[in-house]
């Protein structure tokens, strides 16, 4: 499993499969109000940079979870499969839920 130090940043996040086969996204972001990180149950104070780890369910439906950087290289990192980069515009929040409402196997291609 490779280790993405510093990441994700303003450009860039995660992406990767859960041992479920659920798609997990992990991406950047400054919080707007106060969250409980779900690693280590601490405060993610406004205005702190921290990652926000969203699911979309395999069989449709998503949820998403607030961690700081480090709990999440500390914890999270090492329980996804296949973890690439990508564009952060792939992991906007409308496309992540356009994509949880459409079970996985059942995704039209394209013509």
């Amino acid at each position: 499993m490779n280790r993405y130090s510093g990441l994700p940043n303003r450009k860039t996040s995660l992406t990767g499969l859960t041992d479920e086969g659920d798609e997990i996204w992990i991406i950047r972001s400054i919080s707007q109000k106060f969250y409980n990180c779900l690693g280590c149950r601490g405060p993610i104070e406004i205005g702190d940079e921290h990652v926000v780890v969203q699911y979309v369910r395999k069989f449709g439906g998503t949820e998403h979870s607030h961690w700081h950087q480090r709990c999440a290289e500390e914890i999270l990192y090492s329980q996804v499969r296949g973890m690439r980069q990508v564009s952060a515009k792939e992991s906007s929040r409308d496309r992540l839920e356009g994509r949880g409402r459409r079970p996985a196997g059942r995704r039209r291609r394209p013509r």
